[in-house]
C-alpha cells in the first residue's frame, strides 16, 4: 500500500510539471509569434528603403558613364519584379561568386548586386551584337526543363541562330566531325520526307526512317544548318550545362553564362550574375539576349526600349492535384501493394490531413 501512495505522489508531480512545461510553451510561443510579427513589419520597411536605394545607386552610375555607351537595358525595378537579385542559399554558395553578392537575406539566402547584374548584361548584349553583325554564328544551350526548353526554341528561331533544348551530347564541340555526319544523315532524311521520295520505300522501310528522323532530330533539330563551330556559346544555367562550359573552354570558344551564387564563374568569360532558379528571371534575360541581336539587325525587340508597364512577366500557378483517386500505400514484410480508393469514400483521409 505504501509502494502505491508513492507512485500516486510522484504521477500527480508529474502532471504537475507537465502542465507548468505546456504554460510555459504557450507563453514562448505568444512572444515569438509577436517578434515574427513585427520582425515581418520591419522587413517590409527594409525591402522598399532596398529598392529604392539599388535604384538610385543604378540610374547614378548609367548616368554618370552615358559617355561610355554603358546602357541600361532593363530597370532594377523590373529586375526586383523578377527576383532576380534573390541568391541561392548561403550553405550552397560557392566562395568565388563573393564579388556579385550584395548582402545576405535573414541569413538564408544571398543577395545579387544588381548593378552588376546590369553592368554584365550590358557587357554581353554588346558582345553578342558585334559577333552577329561580323557573321558570328551562337549557340544557345538551356536543357534545365520543359519552360526553359520552350523558351530556348521559340526565342532563338526569332534570331534564326542554332540552339539545344533537349540533352546535350558529349562531343558536340570537342567530337564535331562525328556529330557532323549526325546531321548530314537527319537533313537527308528530312529532304527525303518532305520531297515525298519517302514513298517509294516499302511501309516497314517508311516507318524505320521515320522513327530515325525523330530520333535524330530530338536531340540535333536545332543544330541541323551547324555547319563548322560556333564562335559562342550561351548558356543558360552553368550547373546544368556544365559539359557544354567545358568542352567550350577546350575548344577556346567564349561562354556567355547566367550564373546565380552556387555557380563557379572561372570558366565563364561573360557572367550574368542573376537568380537562375526564377523562371521569370530567366525568360526576361533570355530574351534582352536574343532582343540585343534582333536590334543590330534592325529587327523589332520585346523588352529592349519598352518601358515598365509594357513588360508584363509571365505568371505561373501550381499544379493543382487531382482529388478523384487518391492512392493509399500498405507495406507488408513480403511485397508493398498500392490501392486506389476513391475520395468520396468513408475511408479515405479528407482534404486536410497529408497523405
Amino acid at each position: 500500500m505504501e509502494e502505491i501512495k508513492k507512485t500516486d505522489k510522484k504521477n500527480k508531480k508529474s502532471t504537475k510539471s507537465l502542465k507548468q512545461d505546456n504554460i510555459k510553451d504557450t507563453k514562448n510561443y505568444k512572444r515569438k509569434s509577436s517578434h515574427s510579427a513585427s520582425f515581418n513589419n520591419k522587413h517590409e520597411g527594409n525591402n522598399l528603403d532596398y529598392k529604392s536605394a539599388i535604384e538610385a545607386k543604378v540610374d547614378a552610375f548609367f548616368n554618370f558613364h552615358k559617355e561610355y555607351g554603358i546602357r541600361k537595358l532593363v530597370s532594377p525595378s523590373k529586375l526586383i519584379e523578377a527576383n532576380a537579385n534573390i541568391g541561392c542559399y548561403t550553405k550552397y554558395w560557392n566562395p568565388k561568386m563573393k564579388p556579385y553578392i550584395y548582402n545576405k537575406k535573414s541569413g538564408r539566402n544571398h543577395i545579387i548586386d544588381l548593378l552588376k547584374c546590369l553592368v554584365f548584361l550590358d557587357r554581353a548584349c554588346k558582345f553578342l551584337a558585334d559577333l552577329s553583325k561580323e557573321g558570328g554564328r551562337i549557340l544557345f544551350v538551356g536543357t534545365r526543363n520543359d519552360f526553359v526548353k520552350n523558351l530556348v526554341a521559340e526565342e532563338v528561331k526569332r534570331i534564326k541562330q542554332f540552339y539545344i533544348n533537349k540533352r546535350w551530347l558529349g562531343g558536340t564541340l570537342t567530337n564535331f566531325r562525328i556529330i557532323n555526319r549526325s546531321i548530314i544523315k537527319l537533313n537527308n532524311l528530312l529532304i527525303l520526307s518532305l520531297s515525298g521520295e519517302i514513298k517509294k520505300y516499302t511501309k516497314k522501310e517508311q516507318m524505320q526512317k521515320t522513327k530515325e528522323i525523330n530520333r535524330l532530330s530530338k536531340f540535333l533539330y536545332g543544330i541541323r544548318t551547324m555547319k563548322s563551330l560556333p564562335q559562342a556559346v550561351v548558356v543558360l544555367d552553368p550547373i546544368v550545362e556544365r559539359n557544354a562550359i567545358e568542352e567550350a573552354k577546350k575548344m577556346h570558344i567564349p561562354v556567355v553564362a547566367l550564373a546565380n551564387t552556387n555557380a563557379d564563374p572561372t570558366n565563364i568569360d561573360f557572367i550574368i550574375p542573376c537568380n537562375t532558379n526564377s523562371y521569370k528571371t530567366v525568360w526576361l534575360i533570355t530574351k534582352i539576349l536574343v532582343d540585343s541581336i534582333a536590334e543590330a539587325f534592325n529587327q523589332p525587340t520585346t523588352i529592349i526600349g519598352k518601358k515598365d508597364s509594357e513588360i508584363e512577366l509571365p505568371e505561373f500557378t501550381k499544379a493543382t492535384q487531382d482529388s478523384s483517386i487518391i492512392t493509399r500505400t500498405t507495406f507488408t514484410k513480403a511485397s508493398k501493394k498500392i490501392e486506389e480508393v476513391p475520395s468520396d469514400s468513408t475511408t479515405s483521409p479528407t482534404s486536410n490531413q497529408t497523405i
